[in-house]
Order: C-alpha cells, then sequence, then structure tokens
C-alpha cells in the first residue's frame, strides 16, 4: 500500500469526523498518530516481504543447482553401468 492511499485515507477520515462535528483535537492528534504507526507497519511488513522473496528466490536457485547436479551425476552413472554391462 502505497503512501498516497494512505494519505488519502487520512484525510477522508479526518474530513468525515470534522464534518461531523464530534472531533476533538485530541483525537484528531489521537488518529494522526495511529495512520502514522500503521503506515509504519506497513513499511515494515513490505521490507520483510522484500527479503523473503530475495531469500526464496536464491534457495530455488540453490534448487535448481543441486537439480543438476543431481541429473549430470545420474547420467555418468547410467553411461558407467552400460560400459560394465557391455563387457
Amino acid at each position: 500500500m502505497g503512501k498516497n492511499i494512505c494519505s488519502k485515507t487520512a484525510a477522508l477520515v479526518l474530513a468525515t469526523g470534522l464534518l461531523a462535528g464530534c472531533v476533538t483535537t485530541d483525537q484528531v492528534k489521537q488518529m494522526e498518530a495511529d495512520l502514522a504507526r500503521a503506515q509504519e507497519t506497513a513499511d515494515a511488513a513490505l521490507a520483510a516481504a522484500e527479503v523473503a522473496d530475495r531469500k526464496a528466490s536464491a534457495a530455488m536457485d540453490a534448487a535448481n543447482t543441486a537439480q543438476d547436479s543431481a541429473n549430470e551425476c545420474s547420467e555418468r552413472c547410467d553411461r558407467m553401468m552400460k560400459k560394465v554391462m557391455a563387457k
């Protein structure tokens, strides 16, 4: 979620509250603080997701490399077995 969306949401919440006429200055400050905390949490979650994605990509690369090595080994074993059986 981008900051632009959060900013628009915050503005909408503040405007709605002010139009209702029952929002005090303290409540507005509290809402702003809550929105700031929510944005920080969202940013942290996004950063964690990006780290997890990089780790998953690295793990997939390692798994593919291991599979390629296993395939090569299997082919060599098959060739050696055919040579032994031919003798």
